[in-house]
């Protein structure tokens, strides 16, 4: 005998305003006929799932933030190192520059800028690399200084000091004092840094020339004159030169299309004088310098006979700028000099001759000038026109 069962299922359109419950049983659902495998009502999937009510004023707006997990002064740090006071973040050696040696050490040198310039020849790079070569009482270094954002306005003579993390060997090089080069990238590389020590420059620091000892002339030391006359085929040879005179800063473009600065300044020593061409970035060095006064010591500068003496800085020239050695000092007091003798102001003659003569209408005494003491005197007297013409 078989048992036949109807069993009536209600299915509820499912609503979102309204909390989603378990169903209730149908009206016609008998459960004394359920067996014990019915006795429990399973809740439907629908009850796991809560509905959320979404309200327009609930809506929370979220800024459209980075979210690269770096502070604005972080940022900014990142982009200007250099307006920002840069701390080492390891301990780094104070070192000479005859003591590098090539290898990866964190080492801090501090020397004077002697010479730089922009290599770049197209301006539409968005970066850029400064050659300084630099030098203190030892030897001299060649720093390859590249940047993007960030534009170093150096000058010559400038105390500078820098960190770095590895010293390279310099493979062509003219000059025996410069055999190591660095390269520094402060805008990437957080290790390295490039500063100029203007707190803590005396000018007395690093100003002695390399191989100058006191009572001995500096080795290829030599006159402008001789200089001009073909000492510059001679190997490092130098010439101790003052500024006479300083030109106008002008505007050149070359032929592969940069933009340069052009100044030219006169120097001169007791022999001669000559015309100093400075280009590029060089040219602002000359706003610091003084007529008469400024020393400068040029090592292997280029020369220029064509269009009279010229003389000019290549990749080698060294610009000691206010050098100490003795003859730096006597040649300041040489360019000082007055080139006449001073004339003395001596009053009119007091006791002049009288000369008793027809004056207009009437005789009168006319004090008369002293040729003979004027010609012959001891003491030349310096009168002007309107002087003379007054008495």
């Amino acid at each position: 005998m078989s048992l036949c069962y109807d069993v009536h299922f209600l299915l509820l359109p499912y609503s979102e305003t309204a909390s989603v419950r378990p169903t209730a049983p149908p009206p016609s659902y008998n459960p004394t006929f359920a067996t014990d495998s019915m006795a429990q009502q399973f809740p439907s999937i629908q009850s796991f799932f809560q509905p959320e009510m979404y309200k327009p004023e609930q809506a929370v707006t979220v800024e459209n933030e980075s979210g690269d997990g770096f502070t604005a002064a972080e940022m900014e740090t990142a982009i200007h190192p250099t307006s920002h006071d840069w701390q080492p973040p390891n301990k780094y050696q104070d070192t000479q520059i005859s003591d590098l040696t090539a290898g990866a050490r964190c080492v801090t040198v501090t020397a004077r800028v002697v010479n730089y310039y922009d290599p770049q020849t197209s301006s539409k790079k968005p970066y850029g690399c400064l050659k300084v070569l630099v030098r203190d009482d030892t030897g001299t270094l060649l720093v390859l200084l590249w940047y993007a954002k960030v534009d170093y306005h150096l000058l010559l003579g400038q105390l500078v000091q820098l960190w770095t993390t590895r010293i390279s060997n310099l493979e062509a090089s003219t000059s025996q004092n410069t055999v190591h080069v660095v390269t520094l990238h402060p805008e990437r590389d957080h290790k390295c840094c490039f500063k100029v020590q203007t707190v803590v420059d005396d000018g007395i620091l690093f100003k002695k020339p390399l191989s100058c000892s006191d009572g001995n002339q500096l080795a290829g030391l030599m006159t402008l004159k001789n200089y001009i006359e073909g000492g510059h085929e001679v190997a490092d040879g130098k010439v101790l030169v003052c500024v006479k005179s300083i030109g106008g800063r002008k505007t050149i473009t070359t032929k592969k299309g940069q933009i340069l600065d052009i100044v030219n300044v006169i120097i001169f020593d007791d022999t001669c004088e000559a015309t100093f061409v400075l280009y590029g970035r060089v040219t602002t060095s000359t706003a610091y310098w003084k007529i008469s006064h400024t020393i400068l010591l040029l090592s292997s500068p280029s020369f220029r006979g064509d269009k009279g003496p010229m003389l000019g800085i290549n990749s080698d020239t060294q610009v000691d700028v206010d050098p100490c050695m003795t003859d730096a000092e006597w040649l300041r007091s040489f360019a000082q000099k007055p080139t006449t003798s001073e004339a003395v102001d001596v009053p009119f003659p007091e006791g002049g001759r009288k000369h008793s003569g027809y004056h207009g209408f009437g005789s009168a005494d006319i004090l008369v000038f002293e040729v003979e003491a004027a010609i012959s005197g001891d003491v030349r007297l310096l009168y002007t026109l309107a002087e003379i013409d007054e008495w």
